[in-house]
């Protein structure tokens, strides 16, 4: 790949990005104008009520598109470079069931607890999760049986998670529309508390960017080139806990973001992990804003949720993933 062609690419996914952003705060119940869009973020009017709307509605549920986006598409590119498995994906594999059942336990459990903690049972459940799958999967694992055990995993924490909802229907009616996935039900300050686990996560992968390049020639070879494959593991496995976390504690458990997002990045920039990390957070940002848009217009004036329509992307591409790869 040429450098012009490289950074013609690059452009291409900043101007969308922005295009994506643009649309996203412009359209929704009521469309404003895109003049009026900028002038809320550039001059703001507080008794302009459209201003308003994008300020404290509109800005705050892009913020956190852009985040959940970026760490599903982070984390999705970890797994599938450190498992070698294209199927990979905190939602496949159970890693975002776990992380939505110990959110639903630790409500359950602590109603009155401070909304701070809640990354902290998400973390929890991923790492459960995580470690689950891994040991069903075995030593060696195939991609096809790592990807069935974490369907396994799901399955078994999706219904623990329904049986918990029946118990206290009451308590926990207003995570029933999370657990689907809903960028709208994240309040405006969440990122806050939110921003060190999501900089720990991205952190994570970039101190680890040498070995897991260096790991796409082989474990032999990379253990060669003096990289600790055991550490590589545990830093990569640490940082798809706090990424999935991150993602399940602001949104709920959206799926297939991971998946189609890292297929997407190497067919621009190619499979360097250094390029990949980069594309990849961008990427995932403009995948989940324009499913959110789409999840807000297309039955107007009622609003599917998010993961809803990250659903309908990323099945058939899943179903086309294994077929390529039974093959």
């Amino acid at each position: 790949m040429t450098g012009g062609w490289r950074w013609s690419i690059w452009l291409s996914i900043l101007v969308g990005v922005g295009l994506a952003s643009t649309l996203h705060l412009a359209v929704g119940a009521k469309s404003i104008p895109w003049n009026d869009v900028w002038q809320a973020l550039l001059a703001y009017d507080p008794t302009n009520a459209d201003h308003s709307v994008i300020r404290g509605s509109r800005l705050p549920r892009l913020w956190v598109a852009m985040v959940v986006g970026a760490c599903l598409g982070l984390a999705g590119t970890v797994m599938q470079a450190v498992g070698d498995n294209p199927l990979a994906d905190p939602g496949i594999l159970g890693i975002n069931s776990g992380a939505a059942l110990f959110v639903v336990i630790g409500l359950l459990v602590l109603p009155g607890n401070d909304m701070s903690m809640i990354p902290l049972f998400a973390f929890s459940g991923a790492l459960v999760a995580a470690i689950g799958v891994m040991l069903l999967a075995g030593r060696t694992p195939n991609p096809v049986r790592l990807t069935l055990s974490g369907a396994m995993m799901a399955a078994l924490f999706g219904a623990i998670t329904a049986i918990l909802l029946l118990l206290d229907q009451q308590g926990l009616d207003s995570l029933r529309r999370w657990l689907t996935g809903s960028l709208g039900i994240s309040g405006s300050n969440l990122p806050t508390w939110l921003w060190p686990y999501v900089a720990a996560g991205m952190l994570l992968c970039l101190v680890n960017v040498r070995a897991l390049n260096a790991y796409r020639l082989g474990a032999q070879v990379a253990s060669s080139m003096g990289v600790n494959l055991l550490r590589m593991r545990l830093l990569s496995l640490v940082a798809v806990v706090l990424l999935s976390g991150c993602a399940v504690a602001l949104a709920g458990p959206i799926g297939f973001v991971g998946l189609v997002v890292p297929h997407a990045a190497r067919l621009l920039v190619g499979h360097d992990l250094r390029q990949l990390l980069l594309a990849t957070p961008l990427l995932g940002g403009l995948l989940l804003v324009l499913a959110d848009v789409v999840a807000r217009t297309l039955v107007s004036p009622y609003e599917l949720n998010t993961g809803i329509v990250t659903a309908l992307i990323g099945g058939p591409v899943f179903v086309a993933l294994v077929l390529r790869k039974l093959k």
